[in-house]
């Protein structure tokens, strides 16, 4: 049998540190050699740019206000791209092509270019970043959308440009003489998308004095657009006139104050249709107050608060409810306050008002600054009138009282008499009776037979009266009749037959208890006698 070799512990230990070392050793070496190619594949790359001829200028960095790049810049050939672009991407190869068939020289002869955005009508400088233009080549024989670029620290190229906070920019790279347009993609808010801005270069400048192209913007502004309704019926009415104010300081971006708060900016009138709108305002909050009503029409005190966001929305639309200037009389009966109906009101120059189902008349349509007379001319038998006349002043700005709509109460009555016929011991009605009531001629004004219950009569004309109950002529109770609205009671209160019976039989019982206790007592008292002389013998 062959032997099998015995490694120590000591030794295979020894053999494994030496393997991990011999590895690191390979790693360190392959890292140095992939250093030192991708630093050769540098030098490749610079010695391949010095093989172009290149001109010294100076390019601004849009990032930062005041510092400048210097760096060397070469000619070539530019691709002409139709499409719009964002931002720019860091390209190391100059010699790229975006722009098909336009050829830029970039040298001594070209010109730094900067951009201000400015308000049209203040022309201050609108210091907003963020608002986005394309440059596009004019009366050039290819013409389109350029893309310029930055070469330093790699290259960038550049479709877009937006403005700094400072509301400017510089184009990134000098551009030769000719025609220009500068095409707005973006407007800051508040301001509308600019024009098309055109500028010629015909000089060379640097980037110390550039060339200034100034693009004006335009404030935004909106309309409000009124709708007058009636709040009743919801039909258009027309005839008002209202006030705008500035809810706040309204401010533009480039810092100039449109309008003060509580300024007014703006009056006008609703046609026959109720329309109405507004002279254009600069976008911010502001306040609608009616300055007056269409005629017939309360003034609404309300105020509208309205914020302009957008030039043209609906949400600039405002339908304004207006109430009806309104006299209601409500007629009742003054103890039962039940609704009088057909009682008849004259106004003058008008046809007279009727109280409908529920007792009442509208008086409508009232000028301002006006004072009606409303007067009952006729109430429905048997009601007596309790007034003559109402009153009714319109203002100014068509309130009665301080309400555009006023209700007016007034009541009116009947007499009212009550007859209730009770027996003297039990205080209850008495039925079968004959009732009679007479008045001061004598004659029968109301008769009836009694029902247990109060029998009231209506309409009576005030005066004196004599009641017979029973054709007892001789014991006739008079009565006298107030010319009131409450009700008036008569309770009379008679001997019966049933308080004749009632009589006799509590009598009866009474005395048939009497007797018994009496009875009882001497029955009760001979007992004991009985007892007291058995005792005794």
């Amino acid at each position: 049998m062959k032997k099998r070799k015995v490694i120590k512990q000591g030794e295979e230990e020894y053999w494994k540190s030496f393997t991990d070392i011999l590895t690191g050793l390979l790693l360190v070496i392959l890292l140095i050699l992939m250093l030192l190619l991708l630093l050769l594949t540098q030098m490749n790359n610079e010695e391949h740019e010095k093989d172009y001829d290149y001109e010294t200028y100076n390019v601004y960095d849009n990032n930062h206000d005041a510092d400048y790049w210097q760096h060397e810049n070469q000619k070539y050939d530019n691709d002409n791209s139709s499409s719009g672009g964002g931002g720019g991407s860091g390209v190391d190869d100059p010699g790229d092509n975006d722009n098909e068939g336009i050829y830029f020289d970039i040298g001594h002869d070209k010109t730094a270019v900067l951009v201000t955005v400015v308000d049209e009508e203040t022309k201050n400088v609108i210091k907003k970043e963020g608002t986005l233009f394309e440059l596009y080549a004019e009366k050039d024989a290819h013409g389109g959308l350029l893309t310029l670029h930055t070469y330093y620290p790699t290259k960038v190229e550049y479709k877009q440009y937006e403005t700094t906070e400072a509301g400017t920019f510089y184009l990134p790279e000098k551009i030769s003489q000719g025609w220009y347009s500068l095409h707005n993609l973006t407007a800051p808010e508040g301001y509308s998308v600019a024009k098309d801005v055109s500028f010629e270069i015909t000089e060379s400048l640097d980037w110390p004095e550039p060339f200034m192209v100034q693009v004006p913007m335009s404030p935004a502004k909106a309309v409000i657009y009124v709708q007058e309704v009636d709040s009743v019926t919801g039909e258009k009415i027309g005839g008002g006139s209202y006030e705008v104010f500035a809810a706040q300081d309204i401010i533009t971006l480039d810092g100039t104050v449109r309008y003060k708060k509580g300024e007014k900016v703006d009056e006008f009138s609703c046609d026959e249709t109720g329309a109405g709108q507004s002279i254009e305002l600069y976008l911010g909050t502001y306040t609608v107050q009616q300055k007056s009503p269409a005629q017939f029409y309360a003034l609404n005190r309300s105020k509208l608060n309205v914020k302009l966001e957008e030039t043209d929305s609906d949400a600039n639309r405002y339908s304004l409810r207006c109430e009806k200037t309104r006299a209601t009389v409500n007629l009742t009966d003054e103890y039962s306050k039940d609704p009088i109906i057909g009682a008849v009101f004259s106004v003058s120059d008008r046809e007279n008002l009727i109280t409908d189902k529920g007792g009442s008349v509208t008086l409508t349509d009232l000028e301002k600054n006006t004072t009606y007379t409303l007067t009952l001319e006729n109430l429905p038998e048997p009601y007596r009138r309790s007034f003559d006349t109402i009153t009714v002043t319109v203002d100014n700005d068509g309130y009665i009282e301080g309400k555009t709509t006023r209700s007016i109460t007034e009541t009116a009555y009947m007499t009212r008499l009550s007859v209730d016929i009770t027996d003297i011991l039990f205080k209850v009605g008495i039925s079968g009776y004959d009732m009679k009531l007479y008045n001061s001629d004598g004659v029968i004004a109301e008769e009836w037979e009694t029902n247990s219950a109060a029998y009231v009569m209506e309409g009576l004309e005030p005066g004196a009266y004599e009641l017979e109950i029973n054709n007892n002529r001789s014991g006739r109770i008079k009565i006298d009749l107030k010319d009131i609205g409450k009700l008036q009671q008569m309770n009379k209160e008679i001997w019966t037959l049933w308080d004749t019976v009632s009589v006799v039989v509590s009598a009866a019982v009474i005395g048939l208890a009497v007797f018994l206790v009496i009875y009882f007592v001497r029955k009760n008292k001979g007992k004991r006698k009985s007892k007291t002389e058995s005792g005794e013998k």
